[in-house]
């Protein structure tokens, strides 16, 4: 990887002192793209602290005893070890700082878009190559929530959980009904309804990490922060369609939670890009 001379002049200011808060957190953001650079900022706050120290304890070091320092950071892992911890440590609470400026809540949907997760049928047959009955009120529910004829989905999707609880369409029904609860507030009643889909035990994989997701959200929007945890790190194991953005979630909750493993903090991060 090609050097970044700029970046070395703003780590050399940095360990100097000659930073502002704000060019500090940039220098920071930048860091994270280029880890390669961290070795570096670590030996010179390394060489800055011991020559420090030295001077005030009337210590004269010739040059080349400072190189011989220098060598003696690099090679001591004790060291290492523990300005690593402190450099990640600084590296979380300034990327923390930019991700808690807002509340919590703020970062998860207030709506999500009917015509992106609303399920609708499949297109499954039967013999006389017509479409059944419960993927048939599937479809009309779907296309009345996007018409905005809400009570009329609701009403639909109740009737294919009534008439064909054990269809598949009444999985579907439960989770885009669920969907149109959490867009109108409702986020206890959502829940009740994405745990129906769980509790179904699909074997469409994609809908129970839906609905995890969705009832993740919904929790961080009721301030129930272990149970929203709970379910976006099941999200987040499950490693389909919101893997990243429950990674990004589920970092946020282990902050409010205290939960930050700081010594992983750095590897975490770079996943999580």
């Amino acid at each position: 990887m090609s050097r970044d001379l700029e970046l070395e002049k703003q780590i050399d200011a940095y360990v100097k002192g000659k930073l502002s808060d704000e060019e500090a957190q940039k220098l920071w953001e930048k860091l994270l793209q280029r880890p390669d650079y961290i070795d570096l900022l670590k030996t010179e706050l390394g060489v800055k602290s011991i020559l420090e120290k030295r001077s005030s304890e009337g210590y004269s070091n010739s040059a080349h005893e400072n190189k011989n320092i220098i060598y003696s950071i690099k090679d001591s892992w004790k060291w290492i070890a523990a300005a690593a911890a402190v450099i990640l440590l600084v590296v979380s609470l300034n990327i923390f700082h930019l991700d808690t400026t807002t509340s919590l809540q703020s970062e998860v949907p207030a709506q999500f878009s009917l015509a992106d997760n609303l399920s609708s049928a499949e297109v499954f047959r039967n013999q006389k190559g017509e479409t059944t009955p419960s993927d048939s009120l599937l479809n009309n529910g779907f296309q009345a929530a996007l018409s905005g004829n809400i009570s009329k989905a609701i009403d639909t999707y109740d009737e294919i959980i009534d008439k064909y609880e054990d269809k598949p369409a009444a999985t579907k029904a439960y989770l885009n009904k669920g969907i149109i609860q959490y867009n109108s507030g409702n986020f206890g009643t959502s829940i009740r309804s994405f745990k129906a889909v769980i509790d179904r035990k699909t074997n469409r994989k994609t809908l129970e990490e839906k609905a995890y997701w969705y009832m993740g959200n919904a929790y961080v929007n009721l301030e129930q922060l272990e149970k929203a945890r709970e379910a976006i790190h099941t999200v987040y194991s499950m490693d389909g369609i919101y893997r990243k953005p429950s990674f990004r979630l589920l970092r946020k909750l282990d902050y409010k939670l205290g939960n930050v493993d700081y010594d992983n903090f750095e590897e975490q991060m770079k996943e999580g890009q």
